[in-house]
């Protein structure tokens, strides 16, 4: 292994240990009384969105005093800000639920501000949040969408041709509000709703702070797919901590059921592969854990240089692959790229 991939396992590792509810106490006191690379954590920590849950739960775990006090401060101030936020996007997210009860809209609210509306954390602040993501009734998109503009939501990118297939409609956004608002139609890219239905996950949702969220194996189930499905890690091979601590929070490693059927599914077994790696907790239960897929992981690790160029390589040929695949099967798109060719 290298020099460099050494101090990548180890930076991962110390924030793994940080976030898990399975580390020692002693050993993590210990491993942050030896001088860690302060700055590769919160380098990894920034890049995985994670740096106001390494703060929660270094304060939790009473270990904060074992970190510079710069840092401390650094965090701290990054902390607050995100719990300001996250108490505005719910507040907003509130009264978008409000609207679409009163015109009988059929919706539930996902990913982080389902998590924070469900007090699944401890502290608001732990989980950054980009968009408020909301799922409708198929039948009822259209009109949820024009609600959303009367109100405001009216900043958005129409596309210049016409859009097959797509999960979500365009990503609104409102002068007068914080958060920007995606109406989901399908939880997973095209090709891979059977593995969680719309349907299903509408008509077994639960209430939590005044708006509708999956309950907590939908929440699980959607925090993997999405992870490995539609941000590409599966295909990609790559691991995001937020994923994982969502599945985490949500007590996963609790559920035995759960977690010894999950391996049955092919980007599930990969999540848990890749994670088991700095979480024991996740290791996927009667799957053998020494997969091919973990072992290139590993081997991307170690050897960095080597890993960046295998990532970047995968993105460009899913990239190439995608665009092909709209431009065969997308008559309206076909037209737009072909009006773009220098040549009539």
């Amino acid at each position: 292994m290298t020099k460099q991939g050494q101090s990548l396992k180890r930076t991962l590792q110390l924030i793994a240990d940080i976030l898990s509810f399975d580390s020692s106490y002693e050993q993590l006191q210990k491993d942050l009384n030896e001088n860690p690379n302060w700055d590769a954590m919160v380098s990894t920590g920034s890049k995985h969105l994670m740096l106001p849950a390494i703060y929660c739960r270094l304060w939790q775990k009473d270990l904060l005093k074992y970190l510079p006090e710069e840092l401390t401060m650094y965090l701290k101030e990054v902390t607050d800000l995100n719990r300001d936020r996250n108490t505005r996007l719910l507040e907003e997210a509130q009264q978008v639920s409000k609207l679409f009860d009163e015109h009988q809209i059929v919706h539930v609210y996902l990913k982080g501000i389902a998590l924070i509306a469900g007090d699944y954390f401890e502290d608001i602040a732990e989980r950054m949040i980009g968009d408020i993501d909301i799922l409708i009734a198929s039948d009822q998109l259209d009109k949820a969408f024009d609600l959303l503009v009367a109100q405001g939501y009216d900043d958005f990118i129409k596309f210049n041709y016409e859009v097959k297939n797509y999960r979500h409609y365009p990503r609104q956004i409102a002068a007068h509000r914080l958060g920007a608002i995606e109406l989901h139609g399908q939880l997973l890219k095209h090709g891979f709703n059977h593995l969680m239905a719309s349907e299903i996950v509408l008509a077994n949702k639960q209430l939590g702070q005044q708006i509708p969220i999956p309950n907590t194996e939908h929440l699980i189930r959607n925090a993997i797919y999405a992870n490995q499905i539609n941000d590409r890690h599966s295909y990609l091979g790559s691991i995001h901590l937020k994923g994982i601590y969502d599945v985490l929070v949500l007590k996963l490693p609790d559920q035995p059921q759960l977690i010894s059927t999950l391996p049955s599914q092919l980007h599930s077994n990969r999540f848990l592969n890749l994670s088991s790696i700095f979480f024991p907790s996740l290791s996927p239960r009667g799957c053998y854990d020494g997969s091919i897929y973990r072992r290139i992981f590993l081997v991307s690790m170690h050897f960095p240089k080597f890993g960046r160029l295998l990532y970047n390589l995968k993105k460009m040929l899913w990239d190439l692959q995608d665009r092909l695949g709209i431009f065969a099967s997308n008559q309206s798109y076909r037209k737009h790229v072909l009006k773009k060719l220098p040549f009539k």
